[in-house]
């Protein structure tokens, strides 16, 4: 028969192990999220050409998707299917891709802009 307490140490470990794993993620973490532009795009610069501009890409996208949440707006899911398309192509491709993909984003938000909403 196995004992009650050793039963329950593995789960504490891995709850021990989970929360080390969150550590990292938050603020002072070594994968905390960056709030100072100037450290983000010191960053950027230190990747290889092609991930600079897929990462810069990416931000705007992530920013765009920003934008419609907080306004309550939906993108579509056009743009989550086609994002994950753009996940399986090749970094010059992904990077144009998702380019194409904020640019429908920006012209969704100009014909949101030219409706009565926002008229004065």
């Amino acid at each position: 028969m196995e004992d009650k307490k050793t039963a329950k140490e593995p789960s504490k470990e891995l709850a021990e192990e989970i929360k080390k794993l969150f550590a990292h993620f938050a603020s002072g973490g070594k994968f905390a999220p960056i709030e100072d532009r100037y450290e983000y795009e010191k960053s950027i610069e230190s990747l290889p050409p092609e991930e600079q501009e897929l990462t810069r890409e990416l931000t705007n996208y992530a920013d765009l998707l920003r934008y419609f949440a907080d306004r309550k707006m939906k993108t579509g899911s056009d743009i989550a299917d086609a994002m994950f398309v753009a996940a399986k192509l090749p970094v010059p491709e992904r990077t144009a891709r998702i380019r194409e993909i904020n640019q429908v984003l920006m012209e969704r938000l100009n014909r949101a802009g030219e409706s009565t909403e926002f008229r004065n």
